[in-house]
């Protein structure tokens, strides 16, 4: 019967139409090896870095800065800049929401162990203002935010000094399950210190402390921060696997 031929026919496009797709799937992909397998070491490397950064982690980090300018506006407006605890409370929930958005950014947050970690950067960015209670030696919310100098979690130097150092003990100890731990420490900190450099600068005792940092060097500072880190995580690997296609085979030596 003919519609049967027709069912024939439209099956017989259908699986034509597929294995076309599917060879000139292969065949870019083939293309695409032999490009690469051509290309300059120099462009190799740099789109292997290219990789690093999607779509997604580029609109991220974007939102990420229009977060930081949507929070410090809110600090000034008179319902909350009027009460004290209330602007505390929220100016830390600021720096907490920032180092957990920093590293979901980083990690992809792909899985339930990213998500995690950016719970615990979130955590670690909001825990830095426990030192105005410390050096103030009282809960009290006035007498933590008028001490005469700045407590000692807020010196970006010290703070960097301890993640290198935890980083160096992680890789003498081999714990390769906490060797993400400097990162997220580094993140959070530095975010927060970032944040608050737009009235003070970054404190870096014993030199001293750099000048205010502009309103909108300190935005563009929190967008680069994830990026930075996500090169420094795999600007390593990357530049092995770079290494390793530039050297000749046993078969070609």
């Amino acid at each position: 019967p003919k519609w049967r031929r027709l069912v024939a026919n439209q099956c017989f496009v259908r699986k034509f139409d597929v294995n076309s797709l599917l060879f000139n799937t292969r065949r870019v992909i083939s293309i695409t090896e032999v490009v690469l397998s051509i290309m300059d070491p120099s462009q190799r490397l740099n789109t292997e870095f290219l990789k690093l950064f999607s779509v997604k982690s580029t609109v991220s980090s974007v939102l990420l800065g229009g977060f930081c300018v949507a929070a410090d506006r809110a600090l000034r407006w008179k319902g909350i800049s009027d009460h004290v605890l209330l602007r505390g409370l929220t100016d830390n929930l600021g720096h907490g929401l920032v180092g957990l958005w920093s590293w979901g950014i980083v990690s992809g947050a792909r899985t339930r162990q990213d998500v995690l970690n950016m719970l615990l950067c979130g955590l670690l960015a909001s825990l830095v203002d426990v030192d105005h209670f410390i050096a103030a030696r009282s809960l009290n919310l006035k007498d933590a935010l008028s001490l005469p100098a700045r407590p000692p979690f807020h010196a970006t130097s010290l703070l960097l000094a301890t993640a290198f150092t935890l980083w160096v003990l992680l890789q003498m100890m081999n714990w390769e399950a906490l060797h993400i731990l400097p990162w997220i420490c580094t993140v959070a900190w530095l975010s927060h210190h970032i944040r608050d450099g737009t009235r003070r600068g970054l404190w870096f005792p014993p030199i001293g402390s750099t000048p205010p940092i502009p309103y909108w060097v300190y935005i563009g500072l929190i967008i680069l921060l994830p990026n930075v880190v996500i090169l420094c995580l795999h600007s390593g690997t990357i530049i092995a696997k770079a290494r390793d296609a530039n050297l000749p085979s046993i078969s070609n030596v």
